[in-house]
C-alpha cells in the first residue's frame, strides 16, 4: 500500500507491525479521507447535476427508441394486413380452381361418354 503523509505511513508501520500487512491494508483503506479531500456541497451538487443531465439524455434516447418501436408496430400491423389480403387471395383462387376442375371433369367425362357412344354406334353399325 502506497501511503504518502508522512504521520499516516508511520501509522501504517505500526499497524503493519502489530496486526500484519493484510490488516493493516484492510484498516488503512476503511478509514476515512483527510478534511481537504473531502467532498463539498458544491462537489456533490454538481456531480448530482450531471448525473440528472446523463439520465435527461438517457431519456431522450428511451423516447426515440419508443417513437421507433411504434413506428415499427405500425409496419408490422401493414405486413399483417397485406398477409391477410393476399390469404384471403389464395384462398379465393383455390376455390376458382375447385370450381374449374370440377367443371373440367364434368366436361371430360360427358365427352368421353359422348365419343364411346359414337363409337359404339359406328362399331354396331360396322357390324352389322
Amino acid at each position: 500500500m502506497s501511503v504518502p503523509d508522512p504521520s499516516i505511513r508511520a501509522l501504517y508501520a505500526r499497524l503493519e507491525e502489530v496486526l500484519g500487512a493484510e490488516h493493516a491494508d484492510t484498516l488503512m483503506t476503511r478509514l476515512p479521507p483527510p478534511p481537504d479531500e473531502l467532498a463539498k456541497k458544491a462537489d456533490v451538487d454538481r456531480q448530482f447535476e450531471a448525473v440528472g443531465v446523463r439520465f435527461d439524455n438517457l431519456e431522450q434516447r428511451f423516447d426515440g427508441l419508443e417513437e421507433r418501436f411504434d413506428r415499427l408496430e405500425h409496419r408490422v400491423d401493414r405486413i399483417e394486413d397485406r398477409f391477410d389480403r393476399v390469404d384471403q387471395n389464395m384462398h379465393h383462387m383455390f376455390e376458382m380452381m375447385q370450381k374449374q376442375l370440377k367443371t373440367n371433369t364434368t366436361m371430360m367425362v360427358t365427352s368421353m361418354t359422348a365419343l364411346t357412344a359414337i363409337y359404339g354406334g359406328m362399331l354396331v353399325a360396322f357390324v352389322a
